[in-house]
């Protein structure tokens, strides 16, 4: 607690290619589906594209290297970047020994782009080995592999959380239709909203860069979410992305950047991130 447009047949159509690119049998050998653990990928306003078929091997074209979280949460979104030895204009995501796989199809080549993994709540699994490559109109690269640890957080009739991408201090905040607010000063309100997740107090790192706060059984009305720079702990920024699930609802996400050295604050601190309703 906070105080001490091509699409991927593109590729396909390679298929009288010497160098195109088959199914990675090795990454297609169970019955799960990816989209039963991974629910959305996107790059700013471009969603991946969801196969159920196994993922395509990696080939000759560009090498990537990726940054990425170490640790997850079910339910949130976690942010990846990847760089490419050369453009590319297919991004390639999976999981390894995990039937299907997205494509996030640019509209110009890059040499790098920002992702938004949006993880679903039921998650029966306690390592995700995240697979990404990236590939041109023509090939795809070897894939290159980042295992994330899933920290286990409620979910319930509202879940909200926020990740972020540097060793700094960030509080999520959630204020409920009665005018109490969740939130590391006050981890329960009568409600039932929770606090069940809060990471790097006061600069004491612990590497899970990520807050929940949940309620099994929302009472209706008006919810406000607010995110709030704690304390900066020596770095100069940090990347978030706040996701808001509502049962029957489809998640929504808000990402943005955070700089200053951060406020230390309390009750009421931060930005306002969003609002929503249950009826």
């Amino acid at each position: 607690m906070s105080r001490l447009l091509l699409s991927f047949a593109s590729l396909a159509l390679l298929a009288t290619s010497p160098s195109c690119m088959s199914s990675d049998d090795d990454d297609g050998d169970t019955d799960e589906q990816l989209a039963e653990l991974v629910c959305g990928v996107s790059t700013e306003a471009i969603d991946g594209i969801y196969h159920a078929d196994a993922p395509p091997s990696g080939g000759d074209g560009p090498t990537a290297t990726v940054v990425s979280p170490a640790v997850v949460i079910n339910g949130g979104t976690a942010q990846a970047t990847i760089t490419g030895s050369d453009g590319f204009v297919h991004v390639v995501i999976g999981v390894a020994g995990v039937q299907g796989y997205y494509d996030v199809v640019l509209p110009d080549a890059a040499d790098s782009v920002d992702l938004q993994l949006s993880l679903c709540q039921d998650l029966a699994l306690q390592t995700l080995d995240l697979r990404y490559a990236v590939g041109t109109s023509t090939s795809l690269g070897a894939y290159e592999e980042e295992p994330a640890s899933i920290v286990e957080v409620g979910t319930g009739d509202v879940q909200v959380s926020v990740s972020w991408d540097a060793d700094s201090d960030v509080d999520l905040h959630v204020i409920d239709p009665a005018g109490d607010e969740v939130y590391y000063g006050q981890p329960e309100v009568p409600s039932g909203g929770t606090l069940d997740l809060d990471s790097n107090p006061s600069c004491a790192i612990d590497g899970v860069n990520n807050e929940n706060i949940t309620w099994a059984d929302a009472p209706p009305g008006t919810y406000t979410v607010r995110l709030d720079y704690y304390a900066a702990c020596g770095v100069e920024s940090t990347g978030y992305v706040v996701t808001v699930q509502r049962r029957g609802e489809p998640f929504e996400t808000f990402d943005g950047e955070l700089t200053g050295e951060g406020d230390g604050g309390g009750a009421g601190a931060g930005i306002d991130i969003t609002t929503f309703t249950i009826p």
